[in-house]
């Protein structure tokens, strides 16, 4: 008895010790759990509620720099630049808080300072306040829409923009950001987050251990009627944890309502009491340490190994879809084909690693005759680099289509960049401006890789433009752009790239380098841009053998093309006219370089008949006081075009119903069949009545036009 009563008493103790310990575990794991869907639901509300921020914000700053001033403007314009800008409403606000133009017409005349809400607004013009942005609210005209808003101020306070976000074009947004986050966000080991269609309950996506278990919030056994409302007010949560069966398993969930949608942080019952468990089998552990605790000590390691290794997989899982998203955001800004331009080719292509940078491309006609295109490599990997990357290209973007030079497109650009960079982000950057008639390149280098120019002629290989305008961009406040020029003679091309290119890394961790680059661009056949691309991403490709592609891969290529020589000459209504007309036409050919002549001559029969019949209707039908022909040859485009025009009668040969021939001649009504000739020889034909004037053009495609030698 006495050998055992210590045995007893120590059992007594024991059970009272843990009875104690299981309390206060159960009471600790309700908090940690409240806790862990608490910050789950905060911590997704702060990033979405400040990506919404960001973007209005840079919207609101693109419309400071389009309109400059407070000034009134049609409600059309207003209209234009909120399409542009993807707002549903946008202001022009006063210094004294009147509304003077906008793109809602009840808006217009509205004083600011009239409400509490509208009010708030009015420190954008003390001269001090940068932003001003509230949550998303009743629309004051509108009880069935909510809308947030957000204000910038114009420069010096002197009157501020305030734009508008409905929580409906929120709601459009969200689902292709929101299918990212959510499809492997884990909540604790085992929990996970729902986020459904609050409408049609329609689920964005399924945890991964319950892919395609369910479509519907409903499916996956949740009721929103039993479901507690969570609310978030001035950045404080509120509301209860409440029990619902998911996929099964009981799970603890809160319920949050945002954008058109229900999001549901749910944690299963059984890692509800993981932290329980733990608290009392460590305290148990170590009451019965001279028990055998060494056997719990290896089961506790073994466990810890499982939640390590749970961790890792979590972490990796997650650095793989912030490199989807990265890749996405970085395709999306991808600028699409220009249309065919006689005067240049361009080709471009970027391939991402799979650690994604922040390489891109653009280009565009900031005006007519003029076409902008560059290159940049912003630093760092990942959505950060991907989201700066779009931060970049738009601004560089927005000072080009100023008609300012790249040299000053790109000062501009670095001191808009610069300003905020907490990230102590930077990028390289080449930009150029070329005039399409004279070949003349305006451009600067903001520590880029330097471009290759290659030569259309004979004898002259590869040549690199190592002169920089100044540092890389984003790295001082401010910085003055030497500008640079150059000029593109025809048949030359322009090659831009990325250290992606050059940094490219084989096997034994050699460099592509540049020498073996300018080599690569040495064999390149002809300077068509597509050829001079493809070349190089070939060469990279096989350089490495297989190696991990380290670096975003960007290249683009330019190249200025032979013009088209054109004639022009009027003749008068008369078979005289006709004749002369086509002794015009051969001389316009005679007057060619051989080896243009010699490709056009094919297409002489075709062009001839087509001329003669064009002009003998205008001759004999139009009643024009004479006839003018333009004829312009294209080598580039292998087309030859035939332009007619006279200041007859309206007459459209187009709307010319052809003849039948399968009919006799008999039976076949009389006229027709030259122009059905003219049809079945041209490639493309259009008319137009402009000026009082017949305008009409015939054009004739060669069926593989030659090239020139160099």
């Amino acid at each position: 008895m006495k050998r055992t009563l210590p045995y007893s008493v120590a059992a007594v103790l024991y059970a009272a010790l843990m009875s104690v310990a299981w309390i206060i575990g159960t009471e600790q794991a309700r908090e940690k759990t409240d806790a862990q869907l608490d910050y789950a639901i905060l911590d997704f509300r702060s990033t979405i509620g400040g990506a919404i921020d960001t973007m209005l914000g840079h919207a609101t700053e693109a419309a400071v720099r389009h309109f400059k001033i407070p000034g009134r403007h049609s409600m059309e314009e207003m209209a234009a630049v909120a399409k542009h800008l993807d707002l549903d409403e946008l202001n022009i606000v006063d210094r004294d808080g009147m509304i003077i133009a906008s793109n809602d017409p009840s808006c217009i005349g509205v004083d600011m300072k009239k409400t509490p809400e509208t009010r708030e607004f009015m420190k954008l013009t003390d001269g001090k306040t940068p932003t001003v942005a509230q949550p998303f609210r009743q629309h004051a005209y509108d009880a069935k829409t909510r809308r947030k808003y957000l204000g910038k101020p114009f420069p010096g306070g002197n009157g501020y923009i305030q734009v508008g976000l409905d929580e409906q074009r929120l709601a459009k947004m969200l689902p292709e950001i929101l299918g990212y986050i959510f499809d492997e966000w884990l909540l604790g080991r085992t929990g996970f987050f729902l986020c459904a269609d609050a409408e049609t309950d329609a689920m964005i996506s399924n945890p991964s251990r319950h892919r395609n278990e369910a479509s519907t919030l409903s499916e996956a056994g949740f009721s929103a009627d039993e479901a507690k409302p969570y609310e978030i007010t001035g950045g404080e949560g509120a509301g209860e944890t409440f029990v619902q069966t998911l996929f099964g398993e009981k799970c603890y969930c809160r319920c949050l309502l945002f954008g058109g949608h229900r999001f549901v942080p749910a944690l299963p019952e059984h890692e509800y009491y993981d932290t329980r468990n733990v608290y009392v089998s460590v305290f148990g552990v170590l009451l019965a340490a001279l028990l055998g605790s060494f056997a719990w000590f290896l089961d506790r390691i073994a466990r810890d190994s499982d939640r390590l290794k749970a961790f890792f997989a979590a972490q990796e899982a997650s650095r793989a879809k912030e490199m989807e998203i990265a890749k996405s955001i970085q395709n999306a800004a991808l600028p699409a084909p220009l249309p065919p331009n006689p005067a240049f080719r361009l080709s471009a292509e970027m391939r991402a690693a799979k650690e994604v940078g922040g390489d891109f491309y653009d280009f565009f006609e900031p005006s007519p005759g003029k076409l902008a295109f560059l290159v940049a490599d912003v630093s760092g990997k990942g959505i950060s680099a991907a989201l700066y990357m779009m931060t970049a290209k738009a601004t560089i973007k927005n000072a080009l289509m100023t008609g300012l030079s790249p040299a000053a497109a790109l000062s501009k650009a670095n001191a808009e960049l610069s300003r905020g960079n907490t990230a102590n982000m930077f990028l390289t950057a080449w930009a150029g401006i070329i005039d399409m008639e004279s070949g003349k390149v305006a451009f600067a280098n903001a520590g880029h890789n330097p471009p290759v120019l290659m030569h259309a002629a004979e004898g002259r290989g590869p040549e690199y433009l190592t002169a920089k305008s100044g540092p890389m961009m984003a790295y001082l406040d401010s910085v003055d752009y030497k500008p640079l020029s150059l000029t593109l003679k025809p048949g030359d091309a322009l090659f831009l790239y990325t250290d992606g290119v050059t940094e490219a890394l084989d096997g034994k961790n050699e460099l592509f380098g540049e020498e073996r680059l300018s080599e690569t661009l040495g064999t390149v056949a002809s300077n068509d841009p597509d050829a001079i691309c493809r070349h190089v991403r070939v060469a990279v490709a096989a350089f490495a053998a297989g190696a991990p592609q380290a670096d975003d891969i960007t290249v683009l290529a330019i190249e200025r093309l032979e013009p088209p020589h054109s004639f022009s000459r009027s003749f008068p209504p008369a078979q005289s006219g006709i004749a002369d007309a086509s002794a015009y036409l051969d001389g316009c050919l005679a007057a060619l370089p051989q080896d243009d002549a010699e490709m056009f001559a094919p297409a002489m029969p075709a062009l001839h008949v087509i001329l003669d019949e064009i002009a003998s209707n205008i001759v004999k039908h139009s009643g024009a006081s004479g006839f003018q022909v333009d004829v312009t040859f294209n080598h580039a485009a292998g087309t030859a075009k035939l332009l007619f025009v006279d200041d007859g009668k309206p007459y459209d040969p187009l709307a010319h119903e052809d003849p039948d021939t399968t009919l006799s001649a008999e039976e076949r009504p009389i006229g027709g069949l030259g122009l059905l000739m003219v049809k079945k020889m041209s490639d493309s034909l259009s008319y137009k009545r402009e000026h009082n004037r017949n305008v009409f053009w015939a054009e004739k495609a060669l069926p593989a036009p030659a090239k020139k030698d160099a």
